[in-house]
């Protein structure tokens, strides 16, 4: 039963912001990713990868950030996964480079002879590049096929990510008559993220994802001084607005053979 309790909670999440999400404001950004994976023992492997995010919109195409990572993921059984790695994120307008490590356990759970669930905890730790937090939470769902489609070799699936942000730098509150009563790290669920990813098999080492998310972002949070999107009224601005987007990817992989079939390190654990 608990196994349902996550993406029962993230769907209902998701029922409940819909109104917001549909008249919300957004920009459109396009991913380009490519990552390489090998096996390291039969449990073991390492993975780099980088992605390219670029704003369309403007009169010339800009690049919005480059984002760069190397993990290390165990397979701890069939169902049970742990990954620990690392990320850097440069933003050009902003001349700064963020990092974070982070780690993640994912839980594999099988619904019916066509589709499982992956549950996913990842908590994130960032250096004082990153104004909007110190500390991530991300809990994330995805429901797809067991197997391939036997049409173009296609593996489908759908992924909702639920974002929990905790300090970063003060946001500043106002009542009504102007008066800053308040200086808070805006802590609490403030990002959702629903991806469609068609994942195609071009051949044994090679995959190709094509896939859209729409990102939105919101305030679900224990207290008034928790919030983003919080307008100044002496000044008119808006601080930590909300960064809603419309996302097109495409992500190709490549992924090594180990010796023999088995990792590249001549030890197992």
């Amino acid at each position: 039963m608990r196994n349902f309790i996550t993406p029962f909670f993230l769907l209902a999440l998701g029922l409940c912001l819909s109104p917001k999400i549909a008249s919300a404001q957004y920009e459109t950004r396009i991913w380009n990713s490519y990552s390489i994976g090998a096996p390291l023992t039969e449990n073991l492997d390492i993975k780099g990868s980088f992605l390219k995010s670029i704003d369309p919109t403007g009169q010339e195409i800009e690049t919005a950030f480059n984002w760069y990572a190397l993990k290390l993921g165990y397979q701890i059984n069939k169902d049970w996964a742990l990954d620990l790695g690392t990320a850097w994120m440069t933003v050009p307008s902003a001349n700064r480079t963020t990092n974070r490590i982070f780690v993640e356990g994912t839980h594999r759970l099988k619904l019916d002879k066509k589709f499982v669930l992956r549950n996913s905890l990842q908590f994130e730790a960032h250096n004082n590049q990153e104004p909007r937090f110190d500390y991530r939470f991300i809990l994330s769902s995805r429901i797809g096929l067991r197997k391939r489609l036997d049409f173009l070799n296609v593996a489908p699936s759908l992924t909702y990510s639920l974002f929990y942000n905790i300090g970063g730098a003060p946001v500043r509150y106002f009542n009504e008559q102007g008066e800053e009563f308040a200086r808070e790290a805006a802590n609490g669920f403030h990002r959702g993220r629903i991806t469609a990813n068609f994942n195609f098999k071009i051949s044994d080492p090679i995959r190709l994802s094509l896939y859209y998310t729409n990102q939105h972002e919101f305030n679900l949070v224990f207290s008034e001084t928790n919030k983003i999107n919080v307008p100044n009224p002496n000044t008119g601005r808006i601080q930590r607005p909300f960064n809603n987007q419309h996302i097109i990817g495409i992500a190709l992989s490549y992924q090594f053979k180990g010796l023999n079939g088995e990792g590249f390190l001549p030890i197992n654990f």
